[in-house]
């Protein structure tokens, strides 16, 4: 399965959030960190506050920070306020007529889309912290 770009740089701006934790950061330094488009994280951190996952300080040593922990974020969260069609399915027109084959294809997609969200639901980003720290413990030892 293949996210866009904007569910990916959303994931690493949480994940730099939660290691500045407590304190703010602003999108130019977390853009900087790690070589994200400025314009493109601004977008981002926006949809992230609007959907209350980060919150704003103004001010000179302001900046964004976790509005919640990670353990508290979920994949689907962010596949939601990022990814426009994950908000969910467009509903067919009621007065157009369906074949028996669209009705059953329809009904398939509907269901396959629950099993997925329920998958994408149930997992934590707090995940990407203990693959982070792994990570790290392995580049140590070698």
């Amino acid at each position: 399965m293949k996210f866009s770009k904007r569910v990916h740089y959303g994931l690493v701006f949480l994940m730099q959030l939660h290691y500045a934790w407590p304190g703010f950061k602003t999108v130019k330094e977390l853009a900087q960190s790690d070589g994200l488009p400025h314009k493109f994280l601004e977008s981002i951190a926006s949809d992230f506050r609007k959907d209350g996952y980060v919150e704003v300080k103004r001010g000179a040593f302001g900046g964004y920070r976790l509005a919640r922990t990670l353990k508290k974020i979920t994949f689907l969260d962010v596949l939601r306020c990022l990814d426009p069609e994950w908000a969910g399915q467009k509903d067919i027109d009621g007065r157009q007529a369906l074949s028996d084959k669209q009705r059953t294809v329809i009904k398939f997609l509907s269901e396959s889309s629950l099993s997925v969200e329920k998958v994408f639901g149930d997992i934590t980003l707090d995940r990407l912290a203990a693959l982070h720290s792994q990570e790290d413990a392995l580049l140590y030892y070698i």
